[in-house]
């Protein structure tokens, strides 16, 4: 309608262009020639067939919309949702926060049904140790290439579906093994709009253990994952499968609180120290619950609390209890908060572990935890430092009592929103069998999306 209406607007123009110099011209003249008399005729009847065609569109619009409106509540199309938050705008409203939008979360509309909106993004590294024998660090690095897929499915869900294509290293005792990785990193249904004010996922995805761990690769603050992240969740962090929902918690301080519960398997995190092998026993309980407030007119602060448990032996006397507490801090400058601002984020990891031998076992406490202070100096540039350090709470090649600690300064170069250039240099010490040792290390990251980039954490940089 609103094509038609714009034609003949168009039209209404062009015709009063002509009569224009047609009236000047019979304005100055005694007499009006028969041909012209002819057309300024037809003129005029077009312009009030136009005119009436106009009101009859109209009126038949005002009278869709009253048809719509007389229809029940659960007939009416569902009200849209707000936009997630995009790279580069300022910290959300607590009111204006909507469930799990940091995690893909919310409807991507009905518009690309039978077009998903699919983005690819590339990491490529070079690192190099002081370590000579560390061959996982002295070399070039395809780290990992990411192809995302993601569409509306139905007027309540969204399908999602992300792979991943990179090379595995495993540093082993015989030396370093390398092959090519493929992996479905998450392939799950997000269900948006239902009831209470409820979200859910089924399928497999990131887990929402803490904060750092929903974040893929190439959306990490640093190069390289923090080392308790590593220890206790495994070295890309735990994605498994399972079904997981959130709910908006309502409370009479008028705060925002989201509780989120999992219920996943606890065979199907490989990778995770906690979780994984034939010995786990399914499923594993995971909780987190989030508290986010405004500060100033653009800052923000998040706190969050995980707890996960599992069976991880046949004995039911063998279990898993990790805890986790998170905190972040955005202030942007409230002269420029998308050019300048500081950001400051924790986690601290705690676990009781029953490690199943056989025969026996027995019982590891370990805990670890990381912090990172970041400056934002103008649009494209961020400097920051994190500092790590960690214990092992169940690892083949690292005992009970080994730990590691690490500070890691990194500068980081936005070329454009979709190409980031990053070092970091590591100085990381480790204590194996009660002996310790030390390495330097030094990464150059290149990053880089083709497509949309799909919604992330508002704390997250571009």
């Amino acid at each position: 309608m609103r094509h038609q209406t714009t034609r003949l607007a168009l039209s209404v123009a062009i015709a009063l262009g002509v009569i224009a110099p047609v009236s000047a011209q019979t304005g100055s003249q005694t007499t009006t020639p028969p041909m012209q008399e002819e057309t300024i005729d037809d003129l005029l009847r077009e312009i009030d067939l136009l005119r009436r065609r106009v009101e009859t569109l109209e009126q038949q619009r005002k009278q869709q919309v009253e048809q719509v409106q007389q229809q029940p509540p659960d007939l009416q199309p569902p009200p849209t949702r707000p936009a997630p938050q995009e790279a580069g705008q300022t910290a959300p409203k607590a009111a204006d926060l909507t469930f799990n939008d940091q995690q893909g979360g919310g409807a991507l509309g009905q518009g690309n049904l039978y077009n998903p909106a699919i983005t690819i993004f590339g990491d490529l590294g070079v690192s190099a140790s002081t370590r000579g024998d560390n061959d996982a660090v002295n070399r070039f690095n395809l780290r990992e290439f990411e192809f995302d897929a993601r569409a509306a499915i139905s007027p309540i869900a969204d399908g999602v579906f992300i792979a991943t294509f990179g090379e595995e290293l495993n540093d082993t005792p015989s030396g370093l093994d390398v092959s090519t990785a493929v992996d479905v990193e998450e392939a799950y249904v997000s269900f948006h709009t239902l009831p209470y004010g409820l979200t859910a996922k089924v399928g497999k995805f990131r887990n929402a253990f803490g904060v750092v761990n929903t974040l893929h690769t190439h959306d990490q603050p640093q190069v390289t994952r923090p080392l308790a992240s590593q220890a206790f969740l495994g070295p890309e962090g735990m994605s498994t499968i399972g079904a997981s929902a959130s709910w908006l918690v309502p409370n009479p301080w008028d705060q925002f609180f989201e509780l989120t519960g999992e219920l996943i398997n606890a065979d199907g995190g490989e990778e995770s120290p906690i979780l994984g092998g034939p010995d786990a026993q399914n499923p594993a309980y995971l909780a987190h619950l989030k508290w986010f407030r405004d500060v100033g007119d653009y800052g923000s602060l998040e706190l969050g609390g995980s707890y996960l448990y599992a069976k991880t032996a046949p004995d039911n006397d063998f279990d898993a209890n990790v805890f986790g507490i998170d905190a972040t801090l955005k202030l942007p400058d409230p002269d420029a908060p998308n050019l300048r601002g500081f950001l400051w984020q924790s986690e601290l990891y705690a676990s009781r572990n029953d490690v199943f031998t056989d025969p026996g076992g027995f019982s590891n406490n370990s805990w670890g935890m990381y912090s990172f202070v970041q400056r934002q100096f103008d649009q494209s540039w961020y400097a920051g430092v994190r500092f790590d350090y960690t214990e092992f709470p169940n690892d083949e090649l690292r005992g009970p009592g080994d730990r590691d600690w690490g500070v890691s300064p990194y500068i980081t170069w936005y070329l454009s929103e979709f190409l980031r250039l990053r070092f970091e240099y590591q100085h990381h010490e480790f204590e194996t069998g009660g002996s310790w040792d030390h390495e330097d290390n030094f990464y150059l990251q290149l990053t880089f999306v083709l497509g949309a980039h799909p919604p992330h954490p508002y704390w997250v940089n571009h």
